[in-house]
């Protein structure tokens, strides 16, 4: 497709020489991806490898997406390359949903074949289309993202490009069609339980029905400009940050902000500012919320001496003109485990933040619903719980009703017989009342807690990631 080409050349996404591995999984999209690079390959010389995952999931139909990758990459001469692995055993031991662990193995799969390759000019190409943008985007929306997400799918993001990303879905499947090439159909993608097949079966043409036609390709078009508004404000934020931040690179890394400056600036600024000094202590940001973005802005403008300890160890504090982020050296391994432990107790109804967490909690009449059967969504009887419950993790002594009759288990014995890796056992979330587990996240529910015939109010406890 014209479109796809000139994509790729404004782009700038494949050069003269390089080594493109490209993610083909034996559907649409990846199909048609696969023929547009063959193409391209006549415009500019590069070579070309297909890595396939096979996730484990759907049996034989699984291994003959395989196989039908496989006789493609043959009937084209180009390498392929099969990786198997177990998902569902990966999203449970790393406490994440099938999505995020399949999306996770895949790119672990991609940049271990593009180390093997030892080419410093590698490029991994992956099939994300137009739709997929506006999925992301909407999906981020709903989760409360900031600007970052909201600007959804990067065209080019380090040596990841994505060649499709300004096509539609439909018409991949059109040009396919009109060429007689075939392609395999995941089944699980007609799923609703996921949350982005919803986004893609359900509210999209929603919107295209009711909305506007065109919702999709607007919803990529405000993508792309916010990411051009993004980084845009990138580009302002290393300005001031040459001015305000000063970083000590030594056995205890320092980051110091100069808050006169900094309390000058606009809200939004500031509010970048923090997360450029967070990203220097720790990279990726992992478990800050806006919570803790929101309690160093009032830090910054707060009394000297005064403290705050973030996620990862951090410390941040006020020291005469700087707000200096350090290493937490007050926190010894005592310590450590006493902060893991600490929770939050939950605002039901309501919203709770915890860590990286937004929990919401409803109560409402049992009327013989359907109960949902969604990883992050469940449903508890609500005049069994006799304590005010709070998520924390593990503490000495927590149990779970595991038998319908009532016996419970130790904690620490339910995650050794699930074979929970014991450096997992300490992260996972948990939903208690007291000293009883009502919710393993991402694992199990209690037994003593369930809806029954005799439940008369519902508690729905929700938990995403918070942006």
């Amino acid at each position: 497709m014209r479109q796809v080409q000139n994509f790729i050349r404004e782009q700038k996404m494949i050069m003269p020489g390089d080594f493109v591995i490209a993610g083909v999984s034996g559907g649409a999209d990846s199909v048609c991806l696969f023929f547009e690079l063959l193409a391209y390959q006549k415009e500019i010389p590069f070579s070309m490898e297909v890595v396939h995952i096979e996730h484990g999931i759907r049996g034989q139909d699984s291994l003959a997406d395989a196989n039908y990758v496989e006789n493609l990459c043959k009937e084209y001469g180009v390498p392929f390359h099969l990786v198997s692995c177990d998902i569902k055993k990966m999203a449970q031991e790393s406490s994440l949903t099938v999505e995020e662990a399949g999306r996770k193995a895949r790119y672990q799969a991609f940049e271990q074949a593009a180390k093997k390759s030892g080419r410093s000019n590698c490029k991994i190409a992956v099939a994300h289309n137009l739709d997929d943008q506006a999925e992301t985007i909407l999906m981020n929306l709903a989760r409360g993202s900031g600007l970052r997400g909201l600007g959804g799918i990067r065209p080019v993001r380090e040596n990841i490009i994505r060649p499709l990303l300004n096509t539609r879905r439909s018409e991949i499947e059109a040009a396919l069609r009109g060429r007689q090439i075939t392609w395999r159909t995941d089944e699980t993608n007609h799923q609703t339980e996921y949350t982005r097949n919803r986004i893609r079966l359900e509210i999209l043409p929603l919107l295209a029905q009711g909305v506007n036609g065109q919702a999709a390709s607007h919803i990529a078009q405000a993508g792309l400009r916010l990411q051009e508004a993004e980084d845009y404000i990138q580009s302002q934020v290393q300005k001031l940050a040459e001015r305000y931040v000063h970083y000590e690179e030594k056995a205890r890394p320092e980051v110091f902000l100069e808050r006169e400056g900094f309390c000058r600036q606009e809200h939004l600024m500031q509010e970048y500012l923090i997360r450029f000094c967070l990203e220097k202590m720790i990279a990726g940001q992992k478990d800050v919320s806006r919570r803790h973005i929101g309690a160093l802005l009032e830090l910054a403008g707060g009394q000297n001496g005064k403290s705050l300890n973030l996620p990862g160890g951090i410390r941040a504090v006020n020291k005469n003109e700087f707000l200096v982020f350090e290493k937490n050296r007050s926190i010894r391994k005592k310590g450590n485990e006493a902060a893991k432990c600490r929770g939050e107790n939950l605002q039901i109804p309501g919203v709770t933040g915890w860590r990286d967490l937004r929990i919401t909690a409803d109560v409402f009449s049992y009327e013989k619903q359907i109960i949902p059967q969604k990883k992050c969504t469940k449903w508890f009887d609500y005049d069994t719980i006799n304590h005010r419950l709070e998520i924390r993790t593990r503490q000495a002594g927590d149990t779970l009703s595991v038998h319908a009759e009532g016996g419970t288990k130790p904690l620490k014995r339910y995650m050794i017989d699930e074979k929970i890796l014991r450096e997992r056992r300490d992260e996972i979330p948990l939903i208690a009342d007291g000293s009883h587990i009502l919710w393993v996240v991402g694992y199990r529910i209690s037994e003593a807690y369930k809806v029954t015939e005799r439940t008369k109010k519902i508690l729905q406890i929700q938990i995403d990631k918070e942006n």
